[in-house]
């Protein structure tokens, strides 16, 4: 009976072992896209008034394909501002919602973050704090820094534009979650050793 029980387990463990393996040798692919919205316009456009002027900021999401784990861009904020030189600028405030959807597995989650400070062409400074930094999609996990300072903006409508650009950079790491066929197999790997031990022990 030993020797059976013995046959039964080293078969549970190579097939685990296999399993494993398998999964562990390759990096999953992940492909997602980005959305943002500011609270304060409902879209993601923003412009706060005040210094003589405005300060617009906006947000261009993003998609991309990654092999995790690995860094990724979840897209970039544009400031611009046509307050005066030497003003302090509007006070920049709501919060900011960044939206991710994922391809496949399909699933889609937020985190959001608080706006605070003041931006104008050339004074001031507003930052981007998120309370909650990560969330996971079907056993990928999206990770964002907690603070991000709002680059000065440049005066002028889309005037050097990249002076004013601040990327939300980050993570992704994890594996698609096993799919219900593949547990269904290892699930059928296993009845079968279990009923060829059983056999065995009956004869």
């Amino acid at each position: 009976m030993n020797k059976i029980l013995k046959t039964f387990l080293m078969g549970v463990l190579f097939t685990a072992m296999g399993v494993i393996g398998t999964s562990a040798a390759k990096a999953d692919p992940v492909t997602f896209m980005t959305t943002g919205v500011f609270s304060v316009s409902g879209t993601n456009v923003v412009t706060f008034t005040g210094g003589g002027g405005a300060t617009t900021l906006t947000f261009n999401g993003t998609t991309d394909s990654v092999f995790t784990p690995a860094g990724a861009q979840f897209g970039d904020i544009l400031a611009t501002s046509t307050v005066p030189p030497g003003s302090l600028g509007p006070a920049i405030t709501g919060t900011f919602t960044l939206n991710f959807f994922q391809v496949s597995p399909a699933g889609t989650a937020s985190l959001v973050g608080t706006l605070s400070g003041n931006l104008g062409f050339d004074m001031g400074i507003a930052t981007l704090t998120f309370s909650t930094t990560s969330v996971s999609i079907g056993g990928f996990t999206y990770a964002v820094n907690p603070s991000y300072t709002l680059a000065l903006p440049v005066t002028g409508a889309g005037g050097g534009a990249t002076a004013g650009d601040t990327t939300i950079q980050g993570t992704i790491v994890g594996s698609a979650v096993p799919e219900p066929v593949s547990m269904l197999l290892l699930g059928t790997g296993l009845l079968g050793v279990a009923g060829a031990v059983r056999k065995r022990f009956r004869s």
